[in-house]
């Protein structure tokens, strides 16, 4: 178990933001993990999990916390459920997307959709991750996590995770850590393209015969889309598309004839990103030291040296121009820590 005292939280998030945090541990095997919660306890401090901070926006003070983060990464192929299935066992501290590559070099069918989307595997169900047709809960088997009340090692199996968009058990119950999950992976092909960027792809004569194709088409559009970790900060998508009525969306569609939606079990799911760009043209948008990626308005992009109130200003303007004109209430997909 690594220990380090006052670390710039700017340092482990995909932003670039954040002030030090009073202790970040990194456990090394899942063993550590209950140590490293422990030690935390012993300290008088809350413990706060940490992937690969992607999906956080870490306040500009310090933050009286230990930050725990787990480096095993360990992947494990297992018999799966029917002749057809492959079982992967992936430890917590795999890269999200190494542990895609990993699979689709194996040939195997389930999270190729979800190719070049940064973080850990650990931190997939909390979120649970999705794009392009896809999301992680579609493959997910079983949960292990450490519970830090009970100071037990504990395992959920799917339907325990409370899974919904960009939702999970685990997001509303951040004690957990989460050290592995097994996923239930195909060996026949099931190639899902029917996003427009993808068909856009195969109508182009793109190779998609295989999920390694697939993933790698997909990692070429989010380069396009998404900024570049190594030349901005930012979280991904910092907003949620909104899930509203169908009567509300039958006003919107009669205000905007070319309002995409789409049904889903509470409702009608819109794409923010269209009403960011279309009905109110922040595509772009510069507020001081961040903006609304050109490419994608709903990716927030900080330059160096931004900090987490300009983020915060900036969020709250976009929220309040998107409310003004649609009567829709926006929640934000990255996850704050003060």
């Amino acid at each position: 178990m690594r220990v380090k005292e006052h670390v710039p939280l700017a340092e482990h998030t995909t932003f670039r933001i954040g002030g030090p945090v009073t202790l970040f541990v990194t456990a090394e095997t899942i063993k550590e993990v209950k140590e490293a919660y422990e030690l935390a306890h012993s300290r008088g401090l809350d413990a706060y999990p940490l992937g690969q901070g992607s999906n956080v926006l870490a306040g500009d003070a310090s933050i009286t916390k230990a930050v725990i983060t787990l480096a095993a990464n360990a992947i494990t192929y297992l018999p799966g459920g029917t002749d057809e299935e492959v079982y992967v066992h992936a430890e917590g501290g795999v890269s999200w997307d190494a542990l895609v590559s990993d699979v689709v070099a194996q040939g195997l069918w389930g999270i190729e959709n979800l190719a070049g989307i940064p973080g850990t595997v650990g931190a997939a169900p909390v979120q649970n991750i999705g794009a392009y047709g896809v999301e992680v809960q579609d493959s997910v088997v079983q949960v292990n996590a450490y519970d830090p009340i009970g100071k037990v090692y504990v395992q959920f199996e799917k339907k325990e995770c409370g899974f919904a968009y960009r939702d999970s058990r685990f997001k509303q119950e951040p004690r957990y850590f989460i050290t592995g999950v097994t996923f239930a992976l195909s060996k026949v092909p099931n190639p899902r393209l029917s996003y427009k960027d993808i068909e856009a792809r195969r109508e182009a004569g793109s190779k998609l015969g295989t999920s390694a194709d697939i993933a790698r088409e997909i990692r070429d559009i989010r380069s396009y889309k998404f900024p570049t970790l190594s030349e901005f900060g930012t979280a991904g998508s910092f907003f949620k598309n909104p899930v509203i009525t169908p009567e509300h969306y039958g006003e919107l569609h009669a205000a905007y004839p070319e309002l995409p939606g789409f049904e889903s079990a509470a409702g009608i799911k819109i794409p923010l990103a269209w009403i960011l760009d279309h009905v109110l043209q922040l595509r772009g948008f510069v507020l001081g030291p961040v903006s609304l990626f050109q490419t994608q308005p709903l990716v927030m992009v900080a330059e160096q040296g931004a900090h987490a109130h300009d983020v915060n200003a900036l969020a709250e303007l976009v929220s309040t121009r998107v409310h003004d004109a649609t009567n829709i209430f926006i929640e934000r997909e990255v996850q704050s820590l003060v």
